[in-house]
């Protein structure tokens, strides 16, 4: 596969630092603690800030005027959640950590690609506000991108309640793809699974439209849950959401649990799909 060796150690220290708090009222971020720490910890890469207005921070390794066809287009909202008072986290077992990981968990994973500097230059990646109520972030960026006359697809990176007990480490959610990218999607997924013991599961934006491409017995027959994902397509931007499963209140200080294993299989789908892309073996547009 195009992924390289996951460091723990490298991912749970990044993590430390930017599980810290991050709001916003709907218009700009009132606290920018987090989104502060993220800007420092790309200071060293190839990734520059274009754009920290309103409720959005983008960054790309290049000029965005300079991307070169399709762009695809991140998206990890840093926002906590009103009920969430204090970000922490801890190790709570061998396999498991505890924390407030809505959505600290999915920033720290692109932020540990985007450290890495071997993505593919016409992917952005956008930080948003918002989500937990309106997705003001995602429609903003959306409002950026068509302004500049940019053609992108997105991905959007959250946490989920789908397939913990099941003991998943990914669930491809929010399906509103096209056909072509639905089936590149799934078959990533499946080689994954097939090379590296990575298990995933499908949950649809509707369960009565499930495409014949996904394996039956890989769909959880749930109606997946609203995210930035649900904004991006009333826009008419194509996107799909790739979720780390977790178990608890996510919107409460005592925080939830994910499996270490999620992580590392997380990581390598997210960067195994950004990369086949610059391999031309798939595309999210």
């Amino acid at each position: 596969m195009l992924r390289s060796e996951f460091e723990e150690t490298v991912f749970l220290d990044l993590l430390d630092q930017i599980n810290i708090m991050s709001r916003d009222n709907g218009k700009k971020f009132t606290d920018t603690g987090r989104l502060d720490v993220i800007r420092d910890l790309l200071w060293d890469t190839p990734y520059r800030r274009v754009n920290a207005q309103g409720l959005f921070h983008l960054y790309a390794q290049k000029p965005l005027d300079r991307i070169e066809g399709k762009m695809i287009l991140v998206s990890s909202h840093v926002d906590c959640q009103v009920g969430i008072t204090k970000c922490s986290w801890k190790e709570k077992d061998s396999d498991l950590l505890r924390g407030t990981f809505d959505n600290s968990l999915t920033n720290a994973a692109i932020l540990y690609l985007m450290r890495k500097g071997d993505l593919p230059d016409n992917v952005a990646v956008a930080f948003t506000g918002d989500e937990e109520e309106d997705s003001h972030g995602a429609r903003q960026a959306v409002k950026y991108l068509k302004a500049l006359g940019k053609w992108f697809g997105v991905m959007v990176l959250d946490v989920t309640d789908m397939g913990f007990q099941e003991k998943l480490h990914i669930s491809v959610e929010n399906d509103f793809w096209t056909e072509g990218v639905g089936r590149q999607v799934i078959s990533l997924m499946q080689k994954l699974e097939a090379e590296d013991g990575i298990r995933w599961a499908y949950v649809p934006s509707d369960p009565d439209g499930v495409p014949a491409f996904v394996p039956r017995e890989k769909n959880l027959g749930e109606e997946a849950e609203a995210d930035e994902s649900w904004a991006y397509d009333e826009k008419g931007i194509p996107c799909f959401s790739l979720c780390i499963p977790v178990e608890g209140n996510m919107h409460r200080n005592a925080g939830v649990l994910v499996f270490r294993e999620s992580i590392r299989g997380y990581c390598a789908a997210l960067e195994c799909i950004l990369k086949a892309v610059r391999a031309g073996t798939a595309e999210l547009t």
